[in-house]
């Protein structure tokens, strides 16, 4: 497990980098980046489970501890979104305000599952853009992990699959984890 700190101008960010051993986080940058000038629509997956939570239940993600977090999501839907999982750990990396996170390991081999905050305005952290349902995403996938970032008011959501390889199936569930747990966020 590791952490990447990324410098960005005026201030310095604590970055979870998804708890893994590889790659780095890309700074955040002002424009979102595009491939040539192909408008076609955000890539979109849709989750093998759902959830509707009325709007007065749902937990503010800028002020979630990271235990709350880590109650985002029980490991059965992460076992049904995504494979069977150990119990999430929480994790504060940082100083004011600290970047929390939850990582739930799965039960065999080198998979987690990691459920984080970053603050707002971090959701072009990732490289393409994606549709988490009716909200926008960005996504970066790296050797050994799929990242995906979704903004809500006050916060960035992140939420990243490991694996020892990384492919396309690890951003699925990075985007299918991400779904869910908006539904209960705001």
């Amino acid at each position: 497990m590791s952490t990447a700190i990324a410098l960005v101008p005026a201030a310095l960010v604590v970055v979870l980098a998804a708890c893994t051993s590889g790659g780095s986080l890309p700074l955040p940058s002002s424009a979102p980046q595009t491939s040539g000038s192909d408008e076609s629509e955000p890539e979109s997956v849709t989750p093998s489970i759902t959830r509707e939570v009325p709007p007065e239940l749902r937990v503010r993600l800028a002020d979630a501890s990271a235990e709350r977090l880590c109650g985002l999501v029980g490991v059965d839907e992460l076992g049904q979104l995504a494979y069977p999982v150990r119990r999430g750990v929480p994790r504060e990396i940082g100083l004011e305000p600290p970047v929390r996170g939850c990582q739930f390991a799965a039960d065999t081999g080198v998979r987690s599952i990691l459920i984080g905050t970053q603050p707002e305005g971090y959701a072009g952290l990732g490289q393409d853009e994606v549709r988490l349902g009716e909200l926008p995403g960005t996504e970066t996938l790296r050797a050994n992990d799929c990242t995906v970032f979704a903004g809500v008011p006050g916060a960035t959501l992140q939420v990243t699959a490991r694996a020892a390889e990384a492919d396309s199936d690890e951003c699925e569930t990075a985007q299918g984890v991400a779904q869910y747990v908006l539904a209960g966020v705001r």
